[in-house]
């Protein structure tokens, strides 16, 4: 049985500088989208102290809803990632918990409930044992996710990285739709509706950085 890692000793009750002085940054005008990107999931990763930290949106796969990565940072590597779509024939178990709980914590991501269904399709052929999401929200609605993965080993996620996950989406989730709908002619409708959560509608995601894995 694979070693269960625990949480680096890092400085959980931060207070967001950081992420804040990334943000202002692309609100200024002082850095693009794909800068914005990079630096965030960059900072994303160092402070939670994952492997990998992306940024995922809502789509349609032909198996259902699926989430599609815009920004994926390696730490490991140093540099923004190509990955594929988290897609699978029944992803209902995840949307319902990230809906329901706001986030998807998952130690051993390839027993976890919530995490079976992109298995095969993603988790497996990526390596990821360990994953923790938070929602992407903005009024309510869902678009995404904010996601860290750990790919040496299980991870035991803790209380403090969850809070702390969810602070940096909640300072962050306004100055990424500005970066995400920034050079795109048309603004994204809600992909999920709160008052019928399960209604995906369709966006274009012509975003496009990083190598492949």
């Amino acid at each position: 049985m694979p070693r269960v890692q625990t949480a680096p000793d890092n400085d959980f009750m931060s207070d967001l500088t950081a992420v804040q002085r990334i943000c202002g940054l692309l609100d200024r005008g002082e850095i693009d989208r794909v800068q914005f990107l990079e630096q965030f999931t960059g900072q994303v990763a160092d402070e939670i102290g994952c492997e990998r930290a992306a940024v995922r949106l809502l789509i349609h796969s032909p198996e259902g809803p699926a989430l599609r990565s815009i920004a994926m940072w390696d730490a490991t590597r140093g540099q923004l990632l190509r990955v594929p779509d988290m897609r699978g024939p029944d992803t209902e178990p995840y949307f319902e918990t990230l809906l329901r709980e706001g986030c998807v914590v998952a130690p051993d991501c390839r027993s976890h409930p919530a995490t079976q269904p992109f298995l095969a399709d993603y988790l497996a052929p990526q390596g990821v044992q360990s994953l923790l999401d938070v929602a992407f929200s903005v009024n309510g609605v869902l678009y995404g996710s904010f996601s860290c993965e750990q790919r040496s080993g299980p991870m035991a996620w803790t209380a403090p990285q969850l809070n702390l996950l969810r602070r940096v989406a909640s300072r962050a989730c306004l100055t990424l739709m500005h970066a995400i709908t920034s050079q795109i002619d048309t603004t994204p409708g809600a992909l999920w509706e709160p008052s019928t959560p399960n209604r995906l509608m369709t966006m274009p995601m012509p975003l496009d950085v990083g190598k492949s894995d």
